[in-house]
């Protein structure tokens, strides 16, 4: 078993703020990070791959109009794993009653024969869903999705624990029970399957492509949740220059006590006002930069050209006193 070290949140940030703001680009990233988890909960319910597939497609779909009801994005994983649950379970309700209540001779399973993948392919598909099903049959429940996403995600017991919310005691202890219930064949069997099974690219390009346009309420969610934003931030924006500048005022006032002529207290005046412009415009980039995307590298050197204009008007205001002091 491997012992790596534990996973990061896979939803990414920046990604989840941009998907927040309808950028699809952003939720397909958001596909990618969390599709294996998705699948893998709704197939440890229903068995069926294909099956799983599709109610985790439709998971993303109320995800997309839903997403900007979600406060950060470390909710967003638990929100699909629950979503996931509960429509798997759905999903096998009505296709128990379905199957009491369609008889051989519905007009609607002679309509079907002729239709679907070729008849080697639909077998050969059939013959390792039956395998997978019946072997999950014998899994203990809590057990399931630990052992599928397990497979899926390099055989790490504390990343599965990362994206189930889970200590890597309890996947442990999960996977074990997994075991004892099932040969080791059946086993390495249900590792394949779930492997090859696993969704990739094409699925998360097929979630996407078929997205709708955000509904009306979830726009005025999001319009209401940035305005609400736009609102702390300029209140945030405010109070640091508040703050910065009042320094400023106090530490330029001290500087004109000690002055010892007009002339001395015009040139530090000066000097103050452009002072507090530059420590102004550097609260305003540092804000800039939260909320802009920038990089570390970035940001470093910005704060490094700042660093050296304050450097710089420190000596200005040292040469003011020795100019005015010298006459």
């Amino acid at each position: 078993m491997n012992d790596a070290a534990p996973a990061m949140d896979p939803v990414g940030h920046d990604d989840f703020l941009a998907a927040r703001r309808g950028d699809r680009n952003a939720f397909a990233r958001l596909v990618l990070a969390t599709q294996r988890t998705v699948t893998a909960v709704a197939l440890a319910v229903t068995r069926d791959v294909q099956l799983s597939e599709d109610i985790a497609q439709d998971t993303y779909a109320k995800a997309w109009q839903r997403i900007s009801a979600l406060q950060t994005p470390e909710s967003l994983l638990p929100w699909l794993r629950q979503v996931t649950r509960n429509g798997a379970i759905d999903q096998v309700r009505r296709r128990r009653h379905l199957e009491v209540a369609l008889d051989m001779d519905d007009p609607r399973i002679e309509g079907a024969a002729g239709r679907g993948p070729e008849p080697d392919a639909w077998l050969h598909d059939r013959q390792r869903s039956g395998q997978l099903a019946r072997a999950l049959d014998a899994i203990p429940d809590d057990s399931r999705e630990v052992l599928l996403l397990y497979y899926r995600e390099g055989q790490s017991s504390r990343h599965v624990a990362a994206l189930l919310g889970l200590s890597d005691a309890a996947v442990r202890k999960r996977l074990q029970r997994a075991r004892d219930a099932l040969q080791s064949e059946v086993l390495a069997q249900v590792g394949e399957v779930a492997r090859h099974s696993a969704p990739g690219v094409a699925f998360a390009a097929l979630v996407v492509g078929s997205l709708g346009p955000r509904e009306a309420a979830a726009a005025t969610t999001a319009s209401a949740a940035g305005a609400k934003w736009a609102l702390g931030a300029i209140a945030s924006v405010l109070a640091a220059l508040a703050l910065v500048l009042g320094a400023v005022l106090i530490d330029v006032r001290l500087a004109m006590r000690r002055a010892r002529s007009r002339a001395e207290r015009h040139a530090l005046l000066r000097h103050g006002l452009v002072y507090a412009a530059v420590m102004a415009s550097f609260v305003g980039i540092l804000f800039w930069s939260r909320h802009g995307d920038w990089s570390q590298a970035r940001l470093l050197a910005v704060s490094a050209v700042y660093a050296l204009v304050i450097i710089a008007l420190g000596a200005a205001r040292a040469r003011i006193h020795r100019r005015h002091r010298r006459r």
